[in-house]
């Protein structure tokens, strides 16, 4: 089944997964995050369903060593993170996986701790 809730400018991309709703604003975009988050919320308005800010996060993207970074506006009650994690892998803000690696490599010592390795 197809949703309904698609973005307001076709350079930003709305995806979901079960109950979760992730929206992706590229930097050059012709709508700033803030009507595409309105937008969202208006949508889930009409459609009965509540958007729990506290687990809703803001991860800005950016290059490593990038010597400037446009930084979009904030967002009011929405906390802007370094990390964040999407489907089991966690994305950093610095476009490092470092994070990942570090996750899955001590689940897996841990499972080998447990369960032993073979």
């Amino acid at each position: 089944m197809e949703s309904d809730l698609h973005p307001l400018s076709d350079a930003n991309v709305i995806f979901k997964y079960a109950d979760d709703t992730n929206l992706l604003v590229t930097e050059n975009s012709d709508c700033i995050l803030a009507d595409e988050f309105s937008h969202i919320k208006r949508w889930a308005d009409i459609n009965g369903l509540i958007i729990n800010f506290g687990k809703t996060k803001k991860l800005v993207l950016h290059r490593p060593h990038g010597t400037r970074h446009n930084l979009p506006q904030s967002l009011a009650s929405i906390e802007q993170v370094l990390t964040a994690r999407l489907l089991g892998v966690i994305f950093q803000s610095s476009l490092s996986f470092a994070a990942h690696v570090d996750y899955v490599l001590k689940a897996y010592f841990y499972s080998c701790v447990l369960r032993g390795c073979h």
